[in-house]
């Protein structure tokens, strides 16, 4: 059984550990145990990560976790951009929790609560040596806006956008 939540705070070692799991290549794999060890220090790479509450709950967004028989396999926030739009980021799954329907759950989650909190639109960006992740958006109805590369890129980033359904802020709001 998986289960969506929000974010606490005990939660963070091992969400940074889960943040560096491969994420380029096979979309499920197995072999990695689902018992994942807590990192010491957040990632350089993702800023964000190391105090979750001012980087995405304090400026207006979301930080949720997918558990999965007791073990944290999943994870994605949004926060608000300069365009007005949630911002989608650092959305993983565990690779040996893929295909279990555990990003469709956070996402739909994340666009429920995007809603509620007055958003019309979604935006998050993948790259193109990802594509299962592409795939994956575009059949959750993300469109794709654009691309950027940069000369020292062996990838290009593409954008992506969603339109919140206002019949999902009302049904969100009734709650």
């Amino acid at each position: 059984m998986t289960t969506i939540r929000e974010f606490d705070p005990r939660d963070a070692p091992v969400l940074w550990t889960l943040s560096t799991l491969p994420n380029v290549g096979e979309t499920a794999d197995a072999s990695v145990p689902l018992d994942l060890p807590a990192a010491a220090a957040a990632p350089i790479e993702f800023a964000d990560l190391a105090d979750i509450t001012a980087g995405f709950i304090r400026p207006g967004g979301v930080f949720l976790v997918a558990e999965h028989r007791g073990h944290l396999v999943g994870m994605g926030g949004f926060r608000p951009n300069a365009r007005g739009q949630a911002e989608v980021l650092r959305v993983r799954v565990h690779p040996a929790a893929r295909r279990l329907g555990i990003g469709r759950a956070l996402m739909e989650d994340l666009e429920i609560r995007a809603t509620a909190g007055g958003f019309q639109e979604m935006f998050l960006d993948t790259a193109t040596n990802m594509p299962e992740a592409m795939a994956f958006y575009q059949a959750l109805g993300y469109r794709e806006t654009g691309r950027e590369t940069q000369p020292d890129w062996t990838w290009t980033l593409v954008y992506y956008t969603k339109q919140l359904s206002t019949r999902r802020q009302v049904d969100a709001s009734a709650q």
